[in-house]
């Protein structure tokens, strides 16, 4: 498999994440506020949501602390956190089992990520994401 191909295979993949991502945040924080508004916190829409959530994770991610961190807290913002329509990715690097994108948001917080894309067990997965700290030092972050 050339470069070319792995990159744009695992792309495939971070792309598909984040339009899943951006559509169960936008959901989740719609519902969330009617909700809130009306003066309830029905725990039965954060159940839902982290059903929801849960499946997204576990179709593009490897399990892991980290990676399924997001499902404690249940968090959205608003804007979303991938919005794959104005995010800008880039290609780090390119090796036989990894891809690495670095993904800078230009709408909300403006934050710059990494995700770390690895070929297992025949698919592509996302290993893990990376965000660039105030200390100009990467941390890992939840996805």
């Amino acid at each position: 498999m050339t470069d070319k191909n792995r990159t744009l295979q695992a792309l495939k993949v971070v792309n598909e994440f984040m339009v899943d991502m951006n559509s169960w945040e936008v959901e989740f924080f719609n519902v969330r506020k009617v909700n809130l508004a009306e003066g309830r916190d029905d725990p039965a829409i954060k159940t839902r949501f982290g059903d929801k959530l849960e499946k997204v994770l576990q179709k593009f991610a490897l399990k892991d602390k980290s990676n399924y961190g997001r499902l404690i807290d249940l968090g959205c913002t608003n804007p979303p956190t991938y919005d794959p329509q104005s995010d800008v990715i880039e290609v780090v690097s390119v090796s036989d089992d990894e891809v690495i994108y670095q993904i800078q948001q230009t709408v909300g917080v403006e934050v710059t990520s990494r995700i770390f894309v690895v070929f297992k067990a025949g698919e592509w997965k996302i290993k893990k994401k990376e965000s660039l700290g105030y200390d100009d030092k990467w941390k890992r972050s939840p996805l």
